[in-house]
């Protein structure tokens, strides 16, 4: 006989006098998130049932022990059980409670029985069917922006979000939205607004969900991210009668992820798209839509709308063409001659534009100013532009002009401006000209806030004219908490009482409130002048603000909420909270007691004279 036939003929004999075999499910098994998943694993011997006492199990995941039996169970894993009379009857089933993600892996179960071994692997998968998603992590530093956080597909709407920097945490709230879809399952959203400043978008952010159905948290760690905002405008381009495009040019954002959309009366425009890097870091783009302008496009609204990170519901701009109709040409002369007469008119005289630009100003934005001359004026005509706080004022040229020698401070504050003057000629002949000025600054509250910018033609040193802007920097807020309106759960007929809303934080300094009152879901204000029963009255200090409602309830006061309103000086809501129903009582009536008080009272003021 030949080695190799004995060989396969011991392999042979051993495996059929094996009395140990292990069986298993077929791999993977899968489980949901919180669930208890039950990995099987048994064994066959030639008796049983089978004495425990000779039985050796190990479970292990991914080389690491979750559970060893010998004797007695050992458990490297919190829930992770097998039972002594499962065992007697061959089966070394795992079972495993309230698993997670990180219980994902490959399993083996090992099993020894006196000096025979075997081993089977099993795939555990956990399915986590709750989903979570965070936008708006591309913010604008030493700018308000809001963070949104929203959850799906969960069994209850019954969460709290919290907000995460860096391991603590940064505010709590309920669901600002609920959603509930056929399923039995719902979807919740909540926001958070903050000002982030530089350095922040080193900082470990979350935003953890807490549901009390589940013993563990739902949670995505993001970082934030520095953006730059767009700005948008929208014009129409003509270069001759029947070639026009609408122009929409995005200039200054960061990062170079956007979307633009043009619309005539709401249907979607083609356009051409071109975008290019600008030498600051930032980038951008101009989209062009060749039209022609028609009779029948009068009063029709065209849009530009600009989808960007810094700026997720979008900003959209708008165009409305007033055209007039057909007019035959005999009827065209006397039209003509007037505007014949108006334009050599407007040749000879010098007009001069109001400066335009944004009113409104946050620290830390880019701000430009332009002003226009045009009428017949010789070339010769500069455009120079001075700021003016207080009483400071200094002048700002058009880059490359030569400056005077004079101090290192004022040279340095010329560099924080950027001047330019563009001379175009508007007539045939250069009978006519326009100069346009323009001056770009980044905004600073401490020397912009109420400062005048004054845009002066001068030609030959002197003043050919002038305007005047008056610049306006709003104040920066962003995270801020309301306190609830707690009212006594009864209070007395007559009795004064007394309701407080504060609110915390990051507030504006020209923030004020209302007081309404609501019955059967119908509110009424509260006004100082109107109520005589009401007294409103408020506490305010830095970063805190408390507001006062007293009077003196009714028992038709009773089933009646009362609502305090924050809000700033244009009118945007910041903070608003509804008390619970009041309940008013007529006090109790004791005329006995009243009566024996009177009397007693009264028996002790006479005087009682006792004659021996």
């Amino acid at each position: 006989m030949s080695p190799e036939l004995l060989i396969l003929l011991v392999l042979l004999v051993t495996v059929a006098c094996a009395q140990l075999r292990i069986t298993s499910p077929p791999s993977p098994v899968e489980a949901d998130i919180g669930a208890t998943a039950v990995l099987q694993c048994t064994f066959t011997l030639s008796v049983i049932p089978v004495d425990p006492a000779q039985v050796h199990v190990v479970w292990k995941r991914e080389g690491k022990k979750v559970l060893t039996y010998a004797d007695k169970i050992t458990a490297f894993r919190p829930g992770a059980l097998i039972t002594e009379e499962q065992l007697a009857l061959g089966d070394a089933s795992l079972s495993l409670h309230n698993v997670t993600q990180e219980d994902t892996g490959y399993y083996s179960c090992s099993i020894r029985l006196a000096s025979e071994q075997a081993t089977q692997v099993t795939n555990l998968m956990v399915k986590d069917y709750r989903h979570i998603h965070v936008e708006g992590t591309v913010v604008v530093m030493n700018r308000s922006n809001e963070l949104r956080c929203s959850a799906s597909n969960l069994s209850s709407s019954d969460v709290m979000f919290e907000w995460i920097k860096n391991g603590a945490v940064l505010s709590t709230s309920i669901p600002q939205a609920i959603e509930a879809s056929n399923n039995e399952s719902y979807k919740v959203q909540s926001s958070f607004c903050f000002t982030p400043v530089p350095g922040d978008n080193k900082a470990h952010y979350a935003c953890q969900i807490q549901q009390k159905t589940y013993a563990y948290p739902l949670k995505k760690t993001f970082q934030i991210t520095d953006g730059v905002r767009p700005f948008v405008s929208f014009y129409l381009a003509s270069k001759t009668k029947k070639n026009s495009s609408l122009i929409c040019l995005v200039t200054g954002f960061y990062p170079d992820d956007f979307s633009l959309a043009i619309k005539r009366g709401g249907q979607v425009l083609g356009y051409k798209l071109h975008k290019w890097l600008n030498k600051n870091g930032t980038y951008s783009a101009e989209a062009n839509c060749p039209t022609n302008i028609l009779f029948n496009d009068s009063e029709v609204e065209y849009t530009c709308t600009v989808h960007h990170p810094t700026i997720p519901h979008g900003e959209t701009e708008r165009l409305t063409f007033l055209v007039d109709p057909y007019v035959p040409k005999g009827l065209w002369i006397t039209p003509l001659v007037i505007f014949l007469l108006i334009f050599m008119l407007a040749i000879f005289t010098k007009q001069v534009t109001e400066i335009s630009g944004d009113k409104n100003w946050t620290e830390g934005r880019i701000a430009a100013l332009k002003c226009s001359l045009k009428g017949r004026y010789p070339r010769t005509i500069t455009a120079v532009w001075l700021v003016r706080q207080r009483d400071r004022e200094f002048e700002v040229k058009e880059r490359g002009s030569l400056y005077t020698a004079g101090n290192y401070t004022e040279l340095q504050e010329q560099d924080m401006y950027t001047c330019w003057n563009v001379v175009k000629r508007t007539f045939v002949g250069g009978l006519c000209h326009s100069i346009c000025s323009i001056l770009c600054f980044q905004v600073h509250k401490d020397k912009h806030n109420q400062a005048e910018f004054v845009c002066r033609f001068m030609r030959g040193g002197k003043v050919l004219a002038e305007k005047v802007f008056s610049g306006n920097v709003l104040d920066n807020y962003g995270f801020y908490s309301a306190s609830e309106v707690c009212v006594p759960e009864t209070c007395n007929e007559g009795e004064k009482l007394t309701l407080s809303c504060e609110m915390k934080g990051s507030i504006p300094q020209d923030i004020r409130f209302t007081w309404e009152k609501s019955l059967n879901e119908r509110r009424t204000p509260i006004l100082k002048d109107q109520e005589d029963n009401y007294q409103i009255t408020e506490n305010k200090s830095q970063g805190q603000m408390t507001a006062f409602l007293t009077f003196c309830p009714s028992c038709e006061d009773s089933q009646t909420k009362y609502t305090c309103t924050f809000f700033d000086s244009e009118g945007r809501i910041l903070a608003e909270r509804t008390s619970k129903s009041l309940k008013v009582v007529e006090p109790k009536k004791d005329n006995w007691c009243r009566t024996y008080r009177d009397w007693g009272f009264r028996a002790f003021e006479e005087s009682v004279i006792t004659e021996m």
